[in-house]
């Protein structure tokens, strides 16, 4: 794999070329390096095998549950973020069902430290892609609820958590919670939650926002009125964007497969079509983290004839229904659920006033809101995710084969950071 990347690294070094003045009037070429690679320990490299193992189980899994055959929208790794913070507050039989679910490996310390590493260096991949990652943690005050030392101090440290302690009574509550969502998905998904249980005893919340460019737009003036055939055999118009393109492009038993960068390649959209007699779900569950990775051996350049629909889906998913389904089962039950080192509260006895008591929480309901929009000058990309605590390339050929990708009928798609091949963001579009 770190052959495949070289000399992509390196023609990433000579893209867009800039000119300056000197004192003396000169140009100045700019070749600094555009793009910085993420580099992972060999350690770090499993995790991140493991935890793309992770999304794709998630994305089948979400995809298993979804009524009717609408489209979906998932982010991952906003989801890996949240059971990061959960897994430092766990313990016991519920700690392990975290680590094996995810597939991080056993260390609490190396999960934290993964999830870390991803959240500082992410965002500076590539300066014209942007992603933003944000986490946060509400504590009921109303409860007298504090957060463990030695858990606030982790969540700080590795996840550059928000910590605050609010009134779960109180309207102004909702709204603060709702406006962090609104402000850290620039207005994409504004609103989590509908109202504030005020038996809660914590909400943690991770957002994520993804803004690029395509490396070679789409020119509106080729943008056409189409025929999108649905799952049910229908057919509606649908805005199609048009071009030409000398683009990484694969074929196997199950689909097509076309790669659309973002800004300097530091991040791609990968399109997945169905073969004729297959599905969007044979597609799924097709899809692995070993699946993911083979995918560059299979797609080479090719003069491609790009059909792609412009579209924008958003998706709410029930996490607390899809993850037991996955194994992480007690998590979510009261009374077997182990989060011993999260909370804890001011209990008074009269010989010692100012004991503090652990609490015995679960998660209580956990969900994430996701949105995307495709359009001719790239994609935007939004997730939330929430849980609420609860008490009890190659040098290209001189000739290359012309192909057609015509997206006119129910896709999937993911969207990587291409240094390390994480999955940032997953889904369909099969035309609603």
């Amino acid at each position: 794999m770190k052959y495949f990347w070289k000399p992509i690294l390196m023609a990433c070094m000579l893209l867009g070329v800039l000119t300056s003045c000197s004192d003396n009037g000169e140009d100045v070429v700019d070749m600094l390096p555009k793009l910085r690679p993420i580099t992972l320990t060999v350690e770090q490299q499993q995790m991140r095998d493991n935890n793309n193992e992770f999304a794709c189980r998630l994305f089948r899994t979400i995809n298993e549950q979804k009524d009717g055959n609408g489209s979906i929208i998932v982010s991952p790794i906003s989801v890996t973020y949240v059971l990061g913070m959960l897994n430092t507050g766990a313990d016991g039989q519920t700690r392990q069902q975290i680590t094996d679910v995810l597939g991080l490996g056993s260390s609490v310390q190396e999960i934290n430290e993964y999830c870390k590493k991803m959240i500082d260096e992410a965002p500076l991949v590539d300066p014209s892609v942007t992603v933003q990652i944000a986490n946060c943690i509400d504590v009921n005050s109303a409860l007298g609820l504090t957060l463990v030392p030695r858990f606030k101090t982790d969540m700080q440290n590795y996840y550059d958590a928000q910590i605050e302690a609010l009134d779960f009574n109180k309207s102004s509550s909702l709204d603060k919670i709702n406006s962090w969502c609104k402000k850290n998905t620039d207005g994409m998904i504004p609103t989590i939650l509908d109202e504030l249980n005020a038996d809660a005893a914590m909400y943690l919340l991770n957002a994520i926002y993804f803004k690029a460019t395509w490396t070679e737009k789409f020119d509106p003036k080729d943008t056409r009125d189409m025929d999108f055939t649905m799952t049910d055999g229908t057919t509606y118009k649908r805005k199609q964007m048009h071009r030409k393109a000398l683009a990484a492009y694969g074929k196997n038993d199950l689909c097509e497969m076309l790669c659309l960068p973002y800004g300097s390649n530091g991040y791609s959209m990968y399109v997945l079509l169905p073969v004729e007699g297959k599905t969007v779900d044979d597609v799924i569950q097709g899809i692995s983290a070993d699946a993911v990775q083979q995918q560059l051996f299979v797609m080479n350049p090719h003069e491609v004839d790009i059909l792609m629909p412009r579209f924008t889906t958003s998706s709410e998913t029930m996490l607390d229904k899809v993850l037991p389904a996955m194994g992480m089962i007690r998590a979510f039950n009261p009374y077997y659920a182990e989060f011993p080192n999260m909370a804890q509260v001011a209990y008074g006895f009269a010989e010692d006033p100012n004991m503090e008591l652990n609490r015995n929480l679960y998660v209580s309901m956990m969900k994430q809101k996701a949105k995307i929009e495709v359009n001719e000058e790239g994609t935007k990309a939004s997730a939330v995710t929430i849980a609420q605590m609860g008490e009890a390339a190659a040098p290209p050929p001189p000739q290359y084969q012309q192909v057609d990708f015509h997206a006119t009928r129910p896709f999937v798609y993911y969207i990587v950071e291409n240094s390390t091949r994480s999955i940032f963001f997953m889904g369909t579009y099969c035309g609603e």
